[in-house]
């Protein structure tokens, strides 16, 4: 073989090694340019603003009815009749128990009847010792001291007895009147732990309970330290003004504010705390007693404070954290402190200033340093396809948006993408596809001589 035979051998060889290379290199190119191409993740943004914001000092509270009766028997006897319904509503003197009353009735009888003998046997006595005393008078000497003495000793007597027998007469009126049993308060009856037909006697214990729910009480305590410190701000007259309201065990605020009733007169030994009681309205009854809920002193004159949303603020190692947009539309991490919650959102106390940028929805997608294509929220919470924060220019207003025409796209307000962009993509890749002379691709006929050239290279050397 000529040495020009072997140089293009040789040549056939190098082509061959290469071209895959240069394949490879070319697909490295396109995927280089749909990456270029790719959206920017989508995020839901929310400019920061402040508002009035009341503080607030929380404390663990539990409610007790305003008024309660524990109801019991006061005598013995067969339960005739049970009127009420356990759980209703019970008016003041509303009939709760009736016991047989036949046998106090006879007591009665029996004992007006002792009365009436005994008030008889004292008009004697003392019908006798006027007599007596009317010969004392007129010096008679028929009657000796020692009678008149008995005459007057009987008609003492006689007359205790009366006395007695009207004491026994009203005590069995009273036993005959505890018969029945009625409500000392209007409230509502709980269960009832007797039936018609037992034997119920003060040993019986409690029968119902009813107790009264509007308005009604909640205690709490607070420690010594909290309370001598408001006691010197009220002395200084520096103290602040508050309204008590409550949490309840659902996270919900209850409608009704309620005033101080009492603070306690004496710190508990054992826990350090003074007890304090407020009193709420309870027109809807929604509060019973023994509930466990969260008592709120809110100051009574609010001050301005940032507010953002809970689903914004992140949790690290450093603290609380939220994503910060900059005017680039790149994200950034930014540690701040946080206060009280109000309803979905949370008070920041430093960190943030009203008009910053943060995310508030999409913040798994995006990494601190990476740029992002932002969707803001209006006032109303939901996504609005705007180019610039609402309210921060003509262009960005939240109420106008954008044109698609100054905009060039419409963005997706669920994922915050780009659908003009995704057709670009799309094109671009329908393009590459179809136009591989363009990327630098050998097209099918040039792959067989390859292999053709490549085959007749690897002949000549084994020649």
């Amino acid at each position: 073989m000529s040495q020009w035979g072997r140089v293009a051998g040789a040549s056939k060889v190098l082509l061959a090694l290469a071209l895959p290379l240069f394949a490879s290199a070319c697909s490295d190119g396109k995927e280089a340019g749909a990456d270029a191409d790719k959206p920017l993740p989508g995020i839901v943004a929310e400019v920061v603003t402040d508002k009035d914001v009341s503080s607030e000092t929380t404390f663990v509270g539990q409610t007790r009815s305003s008024q309660s009766v524990d109801v019991e028997a006061r005598v013995k006897g067969t339960l005739l009749d049970r009127p009420f319904k356990e759980g209703d509503e019970i008016k003041k003197g509303a009939v709760l128990f009736k016991i047989d009353p036949a046998e106090f009735k006879a007591d009665l009888l029996g004992a007006e009847a002792t009365l009436a003998k005994a008030e008889a046997d004292s008009t004697e006595k003392n019908l006798t010792l006027a007599r007596y005393q009317e010969l004392v008078d007129k010096n008679s000497p028929g009657v000796s001291e020692a009678q008149y003495d008995i005459a007057l000793s009987q008609a003492r007597q006689a007359d205790a007895q009366v006395e007695s027998g009207k004491a026994d007469v009203a005590n069995a009126k009273l036993n005959l009147s505890y018969a029945t049993i009625t409500s000392p308060l209007d409230g509502r009856a709980g269960i009832s732990t007797v039936d018609v037909g037992n034997i119920i006697s003060p040993e019986s214990g409690v029968l119902v309970s009813v107790v009264a729910l509007d308005p009604i009480e909640v205690d709490f305590s607070v420690g010594e330290r909290v309370y001598l410190d408001y006691m010197e701000s009220v002395e200084a007259g520096t103290a602040k003004d508050f309204t008590p309201q409550i949490r309840l065990a659902n996270g919900k605020l209850y409608p009704h504010d309620g005033e101080l009733f009492v603070v306690n007169n004496e710190v508990d030994p054992t826990t350090g705390t003074i007890a304090i009681r407020l009193k709420f309205p309870n027109p809807d009854q929604l509060l019973l007693p023994g509930q466990y809920v969260t008592v709120l002193l809110t100051e009574a004159k609010p001050e301005r404070r940032v507010v953002i949303p809970q689903a914004a603020v992140q949790q690290n190692q450093s603290g609380p954290f939220v994503l910060v947009v900059d005017k680039d539309n790149r994200v950034n991490s930014r540690t701040i402190k946080t206060g009280q919650r109000i309803g979905t959102g949370i008070v920041v106390t430093e960190g943030l200033v009203p008009g910053e940028t943060i995310v508030v929805e999409g913040i798994q997608k995006v990494r601190p340093g990476a740029e992002v294509s932002v969707t803001y929220k209006d006032p109303s919470g939901t996504a609005e396809n705007v180019s610039g924060p609402p309210g921060l220019g003509e262009a960005g207003s939240a109420g106008d948006g954008q044109s698609s025409d100054e905009k060039g796209s419409t963005k997706d307000a669920e994922t915050g993408g780009d659908k003009s962009g995704q057709e670009k993509d799309q094109s671009a890749e329908a393009g590459a596809s179809s136009e591989p002379s363009s990327k630098g691709e050998p097209s099918t006929e040039d792959g067989k001589d390859s292999e053709t050239d490549t085959s007749d290279a690897k002949a000549e050397v084994k020649q």
